[in-house]
C-alpha cells in the first residue's frame, strides 16, 4: 500500500479552527493584544495590512507571538462581525505529518475549506488563510519536494477577496520561496515581529496609562514642525525640545509609576514578560523555569531554523556566540581577531555568516564603529535583555540586587529601542530599509548609538549611573562639533539629578530621562 500522509491536515481542520463552531468563545488570548496588533488589525480604520496586498509575512524568532497576533486578528473580525468561516488558519508545524507531501495537504485542506466551510457563508467579502509556521515545511536541500510558495500562489490565482498570510522565523525564508513563483515583490509585504518593548510592558502592567490624557504618542517627534527630522534639517531644536517637555509634562504625575517597572522590564525583557496573560508585574512573579524555558526556545530556534536559510557547519557556535555577548552585555567591542581565535573559524565566517544569521532571528545584532570603512571590532547586541539574563545569570535575582548590571541591561535595552526609534523615524520619512545603529569612538570615550536621519547622524550617550555623566556629556558634544549636527541626546538614569528633567546643555545636547527615551522609542 502506498504511504499518503494527504488527510491528515484535513481531518483535524475543525480543531484547528474551533471558532467555526464555537465562534467568539473559542479563544483563550492574552488580556492585552500584542503591540504589532495595531498596525495590523487596525482596529481603528477600515481594513487592515491583512488586506493591503494578497500576500503578507509575519517573520520573526520563537516564542515572540506571531501565532498569538494571527488569532487576535481573527477573534478582533469575529468580535466586530465577521462570520466565523472566513477565517482558515493551518498550522504546519503541530503535526509532523502536516510536514509531509505538504503541498498536497495544503491544497486538499483549501478544497475542503472552500466546498464545506466558506460556501456556506457571502462570498463577496474577503476572507482570510492563514499558513503558520511555513518554513517547516520548507525543503531547500530537497529540490524535488515542492514547498509552500508555488500552492499559495495557485490558491490566490483568480480568487478575488482571498488574502494568505504565512508565519516565518525570518524574511529571507518567504522571500526565497517566492522568488520562483509568479508572485511578485509588489503582491507581497514582509513585517517582521519583535519582543515587546517598554512602552507596551509599561500599558500591559498599567492599562489606565493607556486609556487616560497621560498616554503619550511618538508620532510628533517622528514627522512634522516638532520633530526630530526637522530639527536636523532647520538646525532650530527648540520645538523638538519643546515637544520633549510637552510629553514629559503628560506622565510626569505618574513618573514615579514608570519608574518602578523599569528595572523589573530590563530583567524580563519583552519576551517572558508577555508569556503570563500579559500582566507579569515584577520578576518576583518569575522562576529560573521561566528563564530556562527562553533559554532553550532560542536554542531551539538555532538549530531548527538556522539550517534551512544559512549554511553553518557548527550551529552550536551560534548559541555560544549569544552566551558571549551575554556576558558581555555590550560593554566593549570584540576585536575580530580575537572571535577568529576563540572559535577558530576565519573573520568571513564570523561576520558573513554566524552574525548576520543571528540578525535574521532577531537575536543579535553586530554593530561597528561608525564613519569607519574597515572596522576591526564589532559590539555585540542581544535584542532582548531577558535573554541576557536567561543566559548570563539564570534568574533576575542579580539584576534586581546589583545596579551594575541594571545599568549594562539598561545600555543593552537602549540599544533594541534606538533601533525601534530609527524604524519610527524612516518610516514617517517614507524610508522603507532597515535601520542601522552603530557606535562612535571618540577622544573622550565612546558615543553609544549612531544613527542617521536623511543622512544627518545622530549621537546618543547613555548615562545610566551618575559617574558616568560626565564622559558620557563630552563625548556627544565632540561627535557634534567633529560632524557638525545641530544636536545630540543623553539619557540619564534616576541617579541623575538635575534642575529640569529635559534641558538643553553645551553644543546642542539634550539631556533627557532615560525612561522617557524608551516611553517614546
Amino acid at each position: 500500500m502506498a504511504i499518503d500522509a494527504g488527510d491528515a491536515l484535513v481531518e483535524n481542520l475543525h480543531d484547528h479552527n474551533p471558532w467555526w463552531e464555537h465562534g467568539i468563545d473559542a479563544f483563550d488570548l492574552p488580556a492585552r493584544q500584542k503591540s504589532d496588533f495595531y498596525h495590523l488589525a487596525r482596529p481603528d480604520e477600515t481594513g487592515s495590512q491583512f488586506e493591503d496586498r494578497p500576500l503578507l509575512g509575519l517573520v520573526g524568532r520563537r516564542g515572540v507571538g506571531k501565532t498569538t497576533l494571527l488569532k487576535q486578528f481573527i477573534h478582533h473580525r469575529i468580535n466586530a462581525g465577521d462570520d466565523p468561516k472566513r477565517f482558515l488558519y493551518l498550522p504546519f508545524d503541530a503535526d509532523p505529518l502536516y510536514q509531509l507531501q505538504s503541498d498536497e495537504q495544503l491544497q486538499r485542506a483549501v478544497r475542503y475549506y472552500e466546498s464545506r466551510i466558506l460556501g456556506r457563508v457571502d462570498t463577496h467579502d474577503p476572507h482570510f488563510i492563514f499558513l503558520d509556521d511555513v518554513h517547516s515545511i520548507e525543503h531547500p536541500n530537497k529540490p524535488t519536494i515542492d514547498g509552500w510558495g508555488n500552492p499559495v500562489a495557485t490558491l490566490l490565482e483568480g480568487v478575488p477577496g482571498r488574502h494568505i498570510a504565512v508565519t516565518a522565523s525570518a524574511g529571507i525564508q518567504i522571500e526565497r520561496e517566492l522568488d520562483n513563483t509568479d508572485i511578485s515583490t509588489e503582491d507581497y509585504g514582509v513585517q517582521p515581529i519583535l519582543p515587546e518593548k517598554f512602552r507596551d510592558y509599561l500599558f500591559t502592567v498599567y492599562p489606565d496609562l493607556e486609556e487616560s490624557e497621560q498616554r503619550i504618542s511618538p508620532s510628533s517627534l517622528r514627522a512634522g514642525e516638532r520633530s526630530l527630522p526637522a530639527a536636523l534639517k532647520n538646525g532650530d531644536r527648540e520645538p523638538f525640545v519643546a515637544e520633549l517637555r510637552r510629553k514629559y509634562d503628560q506622565v510626569s504625575p505618574v513618573e514615579r509609576r514608570i519608574q518602578s517597572q523599569v528595572v523589573d522590564y530590563l530583567a524580563m525583557g519583552g519576551i517572558i514578560s508577555y508569556e503570563q496573560d500579559g500582566v507579569v508585574e515584577s520578576t518576583s512573579g518569575l522562576t529560573a523555569a521561566d528563564y530556562t524555558r527562553l533559554r532553550e526556545s532560542v536554542r531551539d530556534a538555532l538549530y531548527q531554523d538556522v539550517p534551512g536559510f544559512e549554511s553553518i557547519q557548527t550551529i552550536g557556535d551560534l548559541e555560544r556566540l549569544c552566551a558571549l555577548a551575554a556576558r558581555n552585555r555590550a560593554a566593549e567591542p570584540f576585536r575580530y581577531q580575537e572571535l577568529v581565535e576563540l572559535f577558530d573559524v576565519d573573520r568571513r565566517t564570523i561576520a558573513d555568516s554566524y552574525l548576520p544569521a543571528l540578525s535574521k532571528l532577531y537575536l543579535l545584532t553586530g554593530v561597528t564603529e561608525y564613519d569607519n570603512s574597515r572596522p576591526r571590532s564589532v559590539r555585540l547586541y542581544l535584542r532582548d535583555t531577558g535573554l541576557v539574563t536567561a543566559l548570563a545569570d539564570g534568574d533576575a535575582t542579580t539584576v534586581r540586587n546589583n545596579f551594575d548590571r541594571e545599568a549594562d541591561l539598561a545600555r543593552v535595552a537602549g540599544f533594541d529601542h534606538t533601533m525601534r526609534f530609527a524604524y519610527g523615524m524612516n518610516a514617517a520619512q517614507g524610508i522603507d530599509e532597515s535601520p542601522s545603529v552603530q557606535y562612535w569612538r571618540g577622544r573622550n570615550g565612546e558615543v553609544d548609538y549612531v544613527f542617521e536621519i536623511n543622512s544627518t547622524p545622530v549621537p546618543i550617550g547613555l548615562a545610566y549611573r551618575s559617574r558616568d555623566r560626565d564622559e558620557a556629556l563630552a563625548t556627544v558634544q565632540e561627535f557634534t562639533e567633529t560632524y557638525d549636527v545641530p544636536l545630540g541626546l543623553l539619557l540619564v538614569g534616576d541617579t541623575v539629578r538635575g534642575t529640569e528633567p529635559i534641558q538643553t546643555l553645551e553644543e546642542g545636547v539634550i539631556q533627557l530621562p532615560y525612561w522617557l527615551y524608551i516611553l517614546l522609542c
